[in-house]
């Protein structure tokens, strides 16, 4: 109630306008940088590069919500200027590190689109991530989690219901076996630096599983550090803690969105294309990394109803950015992420 005069918008008579309208997809992200010092040295530069590429290889409209966690006033200045630019809708600052859960639990509560990608902000995005995506999602209505990757660690962590499902559906088309390709399984190992023998051991026994539906493929296979889900799934899981000692896994974070995801029934897959890729806590070698990666998942045809010959010249365009690393197209990025 105002103390003097009236509130303006009270002077409206008119019917009040519709709510505006949001995408019917919303990014979300969580960053912390404590510091540009130490192990986060080089930590603002790849939050630059994960704007970067989020914005140069997704077509689809998207709102894009981040939250804080009490990072260094130079990345928090970033931040305000990404949002200054239109590039944040949604901005949200914590004096307190409330850790990954709790950015997730205050973006996943506010977040309105309709279907909600998470990754966190060392990802760095290649073109059609978010079309294959949503394309697995509308396939496998069932499906709770996608993330834009194949990968042979984690696949078998909290996906009994997804095993069920798919065992009980004779309609779907279940491959088994070595099916992941060598270069994807070699791009994501370098991407997490651990050398290969170590990389393989801990992924333990493998068998990739894929399965068809209406010509559409998935992997049995989701990550944490991205994927897509949808509103009516967040609604079921929401709030994200950790309930019993089990569930706890480490003080960055604890896979309770994946545990209850998949007491709740839902399937976590992942596309057939290697789309994301982890970066980390340093810029990475991109050509050397993504050897190969590129090539196999630009040979494949995007879905019949996009403009496949407007889509195939732009992933050609973004193929040679990444192997060329950025050099003409993003001068500016490649200046100040590798030369200075």
């Amino acid at each position: 109630m105002p103390r003097t005069g009236k509130h303006p918008l009270k002077l409206d008579k008119k019917q009040p306008a519709a709510p505006q309208t949001f995408q019917r997809v919303s990014v979300c992200t969580v960053t912390h940088i404590p510091t540009l010092a130490g192990y986060w040295e080089h930590s603002l530069d790849v939050l630059k590069l994960f704007f970067e590429s989020l914005y140069a290889s997704t077509d689809i409209p998207f709102d894009l919500l981040v939250f804080d966690n009490a990072s260094c006033p130079e990345a928090q200045n970033y931040l305000l200027e990404q949002q200054r630019g239109g590039k944040i809708q949604f901005l949200h600052f914590s004096a307190y590190n409330l850790k990954k859960l709790g950015g997730m639990n205050a973006l996943f509560s506010i977040a309105p689109g309709e279907f909600v990608a998470f990754a966190d902000s060392d990802v760095y995005f290649l073109p059609g991530w978010l079309e294959e995506s949503l394309r697995v999602l509308e396939a496998f209505p069932e499906a709770g989690q996608v993330s834009a990757l194949p990968t042979i660690d984690k696949t078998r962590h909290y996906i009994g219901q997804t095993l069920r499902g798919v065992a009980g559906d004779s309609a779907l088309q279940v491959e088994r076996g070595q099916l992941i390709p060598e270069s994807f399984i070699e791009a994501h190992r370098l991407s997490i630096g651990r050398e290969r023998e170590e990389y393989l051991q801990n992924a333990g026994a493998r068998e990739d599983l894929r399965i068809t539906r209406n010509g559409v493929s998935a992997y049995l296979s989701a990550q944490d550090f991205q994927f897509i889900t949808r509103r009516k799934v967040i609604q079921q899981v929401l709030p994200l803690e950790v309930r019993r000692p089990e569930e706890y896994y480490d003080p960055i974070y604890s896979p309770v969105f994946e545990i209850k995801t998949d007491e709740q029934g839902w399937w976590r897959l992942s596309t057939t294309r290697y789309l994301i890729h982890h970066m980390g806590n340093q810029v990475p070698d991109l050509k050397n990394e993504l050897a190969g990666v590129a090539e196999i998942s630009a040979g494949r045809k995007t879905p019949p109803a996009q403009k496949n010959s407007a889509r195939w010249w732009k992933r050609v365009t973004h193929i040679h950015i990444i192997r060329a690393l950025l050099k003409k197209i993003y001068a500016w990025a490649y200046a100040l992420l590798f030369e200075s």
